[in-house]
Formats: structure tokens, C-alpha cells, sequence
């Protein structure tokens, strides 16, 4: 019996330990709505849905680094609606019975903290409202402000926050034309949308957290009081610091391309419609064979050559596939029969030592190295190794050099004074298109027919191609090992698929990290956020 009682003894401790811990103060949902004045001035309401209980006896949020701004006008209300006494100056040593129901300010050289009575437990609502002045200003290249609405350390940490920025003035509304935004220091993210800003979290908020917003105005939405000499990418590049953001600053290009698209959309238009056809027009007049293989042999060049001579698409599928194929015929890619874990012999891509490997052209390198990384130890690449590898962001600043790498910029005016090696390009093109024509017993060049089979690729045009040399010469793929496995149908497909799709999912994702980075939104960054205003550590119940 005594054990027993022990027993229930300890066991009606734990449950009132439990009871006691889910107990405590809790901020459910921290809504704040920030109203822009033209002058900079800022109306922030903030709204928090708690559970409050016996501990503490007042709730406090904290603002501080406000660089020369003031808080004015503290307001305070509850669920019931009914108003609370700002008494001034807040004495935070006082009872919870003689805090109920009022508001007040503390100052001190680090800024303020604004105060209001828990009053009674149970679920509550408060409302607190104040203005921050100055809080938008002018720089030299925009105005904008760098702000933290929420502070680090606020305790109890909401499980839910958003903030929802808008201008004071109707007429006015925020696009993705006239603002751009980040976000840091929270899990979550930060958008343009109905006219406004909204920053919202995505999971509750640690002891760490905090929310920052920074946002950048096209000059002229506001007319901020107060001005500095500063520039607005100076905010910016101490924001960016331990941030994932990358610098997506426009350069000087950019702004005159914009510039250009919007004076002389139409007229841009068509001059390039016709420089483009003028040009092609030049390199396909009278438009002979060539069976040599141009550009010594550099197929990222050549691509670029075929993208500078499209209207309007560029494409880099083929070209991937190109060096998948001019791998395999170096010897740095094998295909060999290996038994798998079934005891069934299968088809397996074998990554071998690329020769020659410093003087191979960058992107040919860099495939291989992808591939050698992905197979790992026992050097056979599967196709779940090569997407898992690629969607790894372990691996992002490698994938992002090597879409880099492979998404290079080009122009016919590049080529203005190769056009005779242009137009070796183009014929090899013809030639392999109309290679069935060939009488098998005139061909002389089957010493280069790997290298057909690579550039055949290249061209998009490699299916009907190899048929044509498989009707002029069927023995050739007999003798000659390492061709047959590039003309193979069954097993490289696989390996081209994964390395496509891969390849555009990382650029796309680089697409959208560069976005974030140029304020158009998206996933707010953990890190960063440096030289901000506002916030500070603290707040909440005590």
C-alpha cells in the first residue's frame, strides 16, 4: 500500500507539473498592420491572441536602435473593448491589480518599452496601437527602411505572426514595379500583395527569432520627412550580410534594357526580327556540305553559336546531351554489364578518369565532375544518385556555377567576323540532315562518325541521323564498341531525362533565389538583416 501511494503520489506530482508548464502564458497569433504616412511616419497596431494565467503582471514590447525616431500615442485596448488609462510614465514594480486595465511608457537611452496590465487570466485579446516617427526615410537612390517589427527573445514566442504593411493614402498602391522586399530572421516569407507588404511566418517562433522587414520605394510614393546622405544599397549590402541572399542589385545594363523595353517595345521588336533574318539570311545563301567538325571540336561554342541564330528560344538539353555523348567516346564514361543486388546483369554507367582533364573545356569538366561526385565510391552513377546529388542544396554553389556555366549569353553580332566558320557550322548541319544521300561507297569519313553522332545530337536531329548510318554502313556499329554504346537507345535516355529535368529544376531554383534577392519576394532569409531599426531583445509577459 505504501508503494502504491507513492506511486499515485508521484504520478499526481507529474500531472500537475504538466498541467502547471501548459499553463503558462502563451502568444497564439501576433497580428501587426503598419500604416505608412506620406511623411514616413508609421501607425502600427498591434494585435495579440494570448492565454495569460497567474504569472507575471504585465505585457511590454520593446523598441529600441530608432536612430533619431519617437513613439507617440500609445493606445491600448482588449477583447472586451474597452479602452485602457495611458497613465504616462509606467512604474513596471507595481501590482498586477494596480496595472489593470492601463497603459504606459517606459524610456530609457536604448529607447522605450510600451506597458498594459495582464489584467484577468484566461483567453485575451490585446490591441495595442502607436505611432513610430520617421520610420520610412529618404535616401539618395530610393526611399525605404530597414525595420524590426518583432524582437528577438519576446517570450512567450508567438506560434503565428504577420505583419501586413500598407500606405496611408488610398490612392496609392505597392507593386511589384514601384517596391521591392526582404525578410529576415524568421521562418517564412515576405510578399507584395493587394497594394501592401505582407510578412508572415511559416512555423512558430523560437527564442531566436525575430522579424525583420526591409523595403525599398520607387522615389516619389512618399515625400519622408527626414532625408540622409546615405544610399539605400549601402542599407541593403549590410542587410545582405550572413543572409542567403544573394546580390541581385540591377546593374547599369539592366536599367537601360528596362528603359529600352518600355520606350520602343515594338520598333525593338521588329529590328530584331529583321537583323536576325538578315543575318541568317548571309550564313544560309547558298549554303554548301562541310564534313569537318568546326570550332575545334568545342561544342559549348558551337551551341552558343546555334542559340545566336534562333529568333527567339535558346536551348541546352541538346548540348548536355552532346557532352554526355563526346564523354563516353573520351573514355570518361563507360557502360558495362555489372550484376545488381537481384544477381540480374544490367547496364551500368561507369564514371572513368576524364584525360586530359585541365585542358578540357570548362563545361565538359564540369559535367564530369558532377557525375563522378553523384556515383560516389563505387563510381556507378545511377539516375536516383544524379537527382538526388542535384536537388541536394549541400551541392547548391556547385550547381549554381555549373548553370552558370552552362547558360552563357550570346548574340549574332558576336560572330560578325567568323562567318565562314558560322557557315561550317550550318553545313555540317546540312550535311548530317541529308547524310542519307551519301553512297556508302564514297563515304570517307567514318573516322569522324563518333563525332557526327555527338554534333548529330547537338542539332536535335541524332535519331534520324544514326538510322542513316546504320542503312549506309550496319557493320560499323558491330566493330566498333564505343559507338554502338552511343547509338544505344535503351540506356542513355534515362541518364539524359534525369540529367535534364535536374538541371532545369536548379536553374529554376537559382531563378527564384535571384528574384528573392532583387525584392520581389518569396522565402524570408534566417540570417542577416544588419543595421536595422526598431526591435531589439525582449518584451512580452513579465
Amino acid at each position: 500500500m505504501r508503494r502504491s501511494s507513492k506511486v499515485i503520489a508521484l504520478a499526481a506530482l507529474l500531472l500537475t507539473a504538466a498541467a502547471s508548464l501548459s499553463a503558462r502564458p502563451q502568444l497564439l497569433d501576433l497580428d501587426i498592420r503598419v500604416v505608412l504616412g506620406q511623411n514616413g511616419d508609421a501607425r502600427i497596431t498591434e494585435t495579440r491572441r494570448m492565454y495569460v494565467d497567474s504569472e507575471g503582471t504585465e505585457c511590454y514590447i520593446v523598441l529600441g536602435n530608432l536612430n533619431g525616431s519617437s513613439v507617440d500615442d500609445l493606445q491600448v485596448s482588449d477583447e472586451t473593448g474597452r479602452s485602457y488609462e495611458n497613465i504616462g510614465k509606467w512604474d513596471i514594480d507595481r501590482s498586477r491589480s494596480q496595472k489593470a486595465n492601463r497603459c504606459g511608457i517606459v524610456r530609457s537611452r536604448g529607447g522605450y518599452e510600451l506597458c498594459w496590465g495582464l489584467g484577468e487570466s484566461g483567453s485575451r485579446i490585446y490591441t495595442t496601437s502607436y505611432t513610430v516617427t520617421k520610420l520610412l526615410r529618404g535616401y539618395q537612390d530610393a526611399d525605404g527602411f530597414l525595420y524590426m517589427f518583432v524582437a528577438e527573445g519576446l517570450s512567450p514566442s508567438p506560434d503565428h505572426v504577420k505583419v501586413t504593411i500598407v500606405p496611408e493614402q488610398d490612392t496609392l498602391r505597392l507593386t511589384e514595379e514601384n517596391t521591392r522586399v526582404w525578410g529576415f530572421r524568421y521562418r517564412g516569407d515576405v510578399r507584395i500583395a493587394n497594394g501592401g507588404i505582407v510578412a508572415e511566418s511559416s512555423e512558430p517562433f523560437s527564442g531566436r527569432s525575430a522579424l525583420i522587414v526591409m523595403a525599398q520605394f520607387e522615389q516619389g510614393l512618399f515625400a519622408p520627412a527626414v532625408s540622409t546622405s546615405q544610399s539605400f544599397e549601402q542599407v541593403k549590402e549590410r542587410a545582405f550580410e550572413g543572409s542567403d541572399y544573394d546580390d541581385g542589385a540591377m546593374t547599369a545594363s539592366d536599367i537601360l534594357a528596362l528603359v529600352l523595353l518600355f520606350l520602343v517595345p515594338v520598333l525593338a521588336f521588329l529590328g530584331y526580327i529583321y537583323y536576325v533574318w538578315r543575318e541568317r539570311r548571309k550564313v544560309t545563301k547558298d549554303l554548301l556540305w562541310w564534313r569537318d567538325i568546326p570550332w575545334l571540336g568545342n561544342l559549348q561554342r558551337a551551341n552558343d553559336v546555334l542559340n545566336a541564330y534562333k529568333y527567339f528560344s535558346t536551348d541546352y538539353n541538346n548540348l548536355l546531351s552532346a557532352c554526355i555523348l563526346k564523354l563516353i567516346d573520351m573514355g570518361a564514361i563507360s557502360i558495362e554489364q555489372r550484376q545488381n543486388a537481384k544477381g540480374k546483369m544490367e547496364q551500368n554507367f561507369v564514371i572513368q578518369v576524364l584525360p586530359d582533364a585541365d585542358r578540357q573545356p570548362r563545361l565538359l569538366q564540369m559535367v564530369h565532375q558532377i557525375f563522378k561526385d553523384a556515383a560516389g565510391s563505387d563510381t556507378v552513377l545511377e539516375p536516383w544518385e544524379l537527382k538526388s546529388w542535384m536537388r541536394s542544396s549541400y551541392n547548391q554553389s556547385v550547381t549554381d556555377s555549373f548553370i552558370q556555366t552552362l547558360h552563357t549569353k550570346t548574340s549574332i553580332y558576336q560572330y560578325k567576323n567568323d562567318l565562314e566558320e558560322v557557315r561550317h557550322l550550318f553545313g555540317l548541319k546540312k550535311f548530317l540532315k541529308e547524310f542519307s544521300l551519301l553512297d556508302e561507297r564514297h563515304v570517307q569519313e567514318v573516322a569522324l562518325w563518333k563525332d557526327y553522332m555527338i554534333y548529330a545530337t547537338l542539332f536535335g536531329i541524332a535519331e534520324q541521323v544514326i538510322k542513316d548510318m546504320k542503312k549506309i554502313n550496319p557493320e560499323y556499329f558491330n566493330m566498333d564498341k564505343v559507338a554502338q554504346q552511343m547509338a544505344d537507345d535503351m540506356t542513355l535516355p534515362m541518364i539524359y531525362s534525369t540529367m535534364h529535368s535536374s538541371t532545369s529544376r536548379a536553374a529554376m531554383s537559382k531563378a527564384e533565389r535571384e528574384a528573392r534577392a532583387s525584392g520581389r519576394g518569396g522565402r524570408s532569409s534566417w540570417g542577416g538583416g544588419g543595421g536595422f531599426s526598431g526591435g531589439g531583445f525582449g518584451g512580452g509577459v513579465r
